[in-house]
């Protein structure tokens, strides 16, 4: 078994800086886009830096570089391994001018020498398992919001203050306390059906993208990368305002199946769902074919925004999260 890894991260369209960073394999993106091809053992993970906090950027980066360097089994105490990394941002945050107290997320993908994956999480930042047509939450939300619901405090996140919505209870770097450090296990091998992918995002992503427009940005007819662009593209549209990251994971078993994931196909591929779901003429699919190369992204994320609005004017549960 292989595995192809395609991340993205963007600042966003209001933030000046990009508190995300990304870690594929051994390396750690904090700008634009990276994709490999990997055997296991891995270690594929977001960060998000923690707002209102000093030097957000700093940690996420700091976090990915520590374990970039680690190489990964399942003899590796995982836990251990992330107090260790929590420490040493803590420290250099106090010594650091103007990083004091600098926190970050972490949501990682690791997948032993056996193929077995495991989801670890510290914070917000998301894992999701697609398979089959449907998407499952793997990671759990380290929020103040869960908190208060789980003991039956509030019904709904919109009972909270502003400034409290989105506050995390556990991060690494805090200087407050340790992280609570979540590993759950896959129950089913990874890869073991055709259609299976784990998907991780930072709250960008999940807070703008609900878990059905994922599951319609991930069934397109499209290769992974341009798919993931997608979602992270909705999450924009959708009114954003955060740094966005997405990463993807996709076993794969040979070369003919690699290409069938990463070809490029965002013009015909996309009038193609654009016929399926909106009863295109295909007199309208020619024209599109005739766009100049130049034009293809464009044209790529207006059809995803098209596709999405009626998407949503016809399925009532659309935009709920």
């Amino acid at each position: 078994m292989y595995y192809y890894i395609y991340g993205i991260t963007d600042k966003g369209n209001y933030r000046e800086q990009n508190e995300d960073c990304i870690l594929i394999d051994h390396e750690v993106i904090n700008s634009g886009s990276y994709e490999s091809t990997v055997a296991a053992p891995f270690i594929a993970a977001v960060c998000d830096g923690v707002g209102g906090e000093n030097a957000g950027e700093v940690a996420s980066e700091l976090c990915l570089r520590h374990l970039s360097i680690l190489e990964y089994n399942s003899g590796v105490d995982m836990k251990r391994t992330l107090i260790d990394v929590h420490n040493k941002i803590k420290k250099q945050g106090v010594r650091a001018e103007n990083a004091a107290n600098m926190q970050t997320t972490l949501c990682c993908l690791a997948v032993d020498e056996e193929s077995r994956a495991m989801c670890i999480n510290v914070g917000d930042s998301r894992m999701y398992r697609y398979v089959n047509g449907t998407i499952r939450q793997i990671s759990v939300d380290q929020s103040y919001a869960r908190y208060m619901y789980e003991h039956g405090r509030i019904e709904d996140v919109s009972e909270l203050e502003p400034q409290y919505q989105n506050a995390i209870i556990s991060s690494i770097g805090s200087t407050l306390n340790e992280p609570d450090v979540a590993q759950t296990p896959l129950v089913a091998d990874f890869g073991k059906e055709p259609d299976d992918m784990i998907i991780i995002v930072s709250d960008g992503v999940s807070d703008y993208v609900s878990e059905e427009e994922m599951v319609v940005g991930l069934g397109l007819d499209l290769s992974v990368s341009e798919k993931l662009g997608a979602i992270m593209e909705l999450a924009l549209t959708n009114g954003g305002t955060d740094n966005v990251s997405v990463v993807g994971i996709k076993p794969y078993l040979d070369d003919h199946e690699l290409k069938t994931l990463t070809a490029k196909k965002a013009v015909e591929k996309t009038v193609s769902v654009q016929d399926m779901l909106e009863s295109k003429k295909p007199e309208k699919a020619e024209a599109v074919e005739e766009k100049k190369p130049d034009e293809q992204a464009k044209l790529f994320s207006d059809t995803v925004d098209e596709l999405m609005s009626q998407m949503n004017e016809s399925i009532d549960f659309l935009k709920q999260i």
